[in-house]
């Protein structure tokens, strides 16, 4: 079996949003809409949350005598959280993985959601995990003592050097065994194993969805003045001095079509810092990355045409004039493409996995 042995990983289902330039960042919804409904990430870090999860908390709570953490929450041992076929999923298990978290808070007073939060991420982790490690094993994958070995070698290594606990330390801390934790590993390696080996996407397959899918690509470059609804300090603006940047904003939009430099106007008037002194450009972005409202005027012009109204955003009011239009090269998109199809096909494994052994989630 081929395996990076530093490669422990969280199956979870979390957002992965797309970044743009700064100014897309600031006006666009934290969403993503590459390839259709694109799901997030299934694999990330393990390491934090369970095995290393303690954290800088903890360890500065030693000047307090370790009275950490703040916050904590008894769950009862025997209560079925979640099954998976005949394996259940008890209170005694999510508790094992909530000391970590909750230490590595160390003093921090945690509120009723961000404590069920992170109990529902958990839980999901550890149904996630159960059923694409049978998904694995039922497909023939294994792995050595030697693998687990190094792995274990490698996370208590970082647990002692990083937050100052022996490897006694930690398993006594948690109520862990040795063994306990080697067994985490060994369905941890099988379960990632089992995804990365039933999810490589080749060149010629990510080639062929952007050739089906050119629509997906296509990008506009576009500028902007905006006349921001918020003051230096970030506080938003009065119904009456917002009325006034209405009437300010339309006033520039008639002078932009009446033929003056619309560079020289976002220079003048633009209170994006970032743009103002490229006369407004925002460069090349896509159909998602938008402010809804910015998105839809932007994408309804023609080249070097200007939008007829003053366009209204949760950030002020903006004038859109629109400098070009182009599909993205695929040797640009390629990196992207492979790791989002990946991602794909993963989630479709995790989806697939979680029906077939009958996963339920009763918390």
């Amino acid at each position: 079996m081929s395996q990076n042995t530093e490669n422990k990983n969280q199956i979870t289902d979390t957002n992965d949003v797309m970044d743009s330039d700064k100014y897309t960042n600031k006006v666009k919804k934290s969403k993503s809409k590459s390839l259709g409904s694109k799901k997030g990430k299934i694999i990330a870090s393990l390491l934090f949350m369970t095995m290393v999860g303690i954290g800088g908390g903890f360890y500065a709570g030693t000047e307090y005598g370790r009275t950490l953490p703040a916050t904590h929450r008894k769950y009862s041992k025997s209560q079925v959280l979640a099954t998976i076929g005949d394996v259940k999923i008890t209170g005694k298990d999510l508790s094992k993985k909530m000391e970590p978290y909750f230490y590595s808070q160390g003093l921090k007073k945690l509120s009723d959601e961000d404590i069920e939060t992170q109990e529902t991420n958990t839980l999901n982790y550890i149904t996630n995990l159960e059923v694409l490690y049978k998904a694995g094993v039922d497909s023939g994958i294994k792995v050595t003592d030697d693998e687990i070995d190094e792995n274990y070698s490698k996370t208590m290594s970082s647990i002692e050097s990083t937050f100052n606990l022996t490897e006694s330390e930690y398993l006594n801390k948690f109520h862990l065994t040795k063994d306990e934790f080697k067994e985490g590993l060994k369905k941890e390696l099988i379960a990632t194993t089992y995804l990365q080996d039933n999810s490589n996407v080749s060149e010629d397959e990510a080639k062929n969805y952007y050739n089906n899918n050119k629509e997906d690509f296509f990008k506009i470059r576009a500028s902007h003045i905006l006349i921001s609804n918020y003051d230096e300090d970030g506080k938003e603006l009065s119904d009456k001095k917002k009325a006034e940047n209405k009437e300010l904003a339309e006033k520039l939009l008639k002078r932009a079509q009446n033929g003056e430099s619309f560079d020289d106007l976002a220079l003048e008037y633009s209170d994006d810092s970032y743009t103002s002194s490229k006369g407004g450009d925002l460069g090349y972005f896509g159909q998602g990355k938008m402010d809804d409202n910015f998105e839809e005027a932007a994408f309804s012009l023609k080249n070097n045409q200007i939008y007829s109204k003053v366009v209204e955003t949760s950030y002020g009011y903006h004038i859109i004039k629109k400098t070009g239009e182009q599909y993205s090269d695929f040797d640009d998109e390629k990196d992207g493409l492979v790791e989002t199809l990946t991602n794909n096909k993963q989630n479709t494994l995790l989806q697939d996995a979680l029906e077939k052994y009958n996963a339920k989630i009763n918390m």
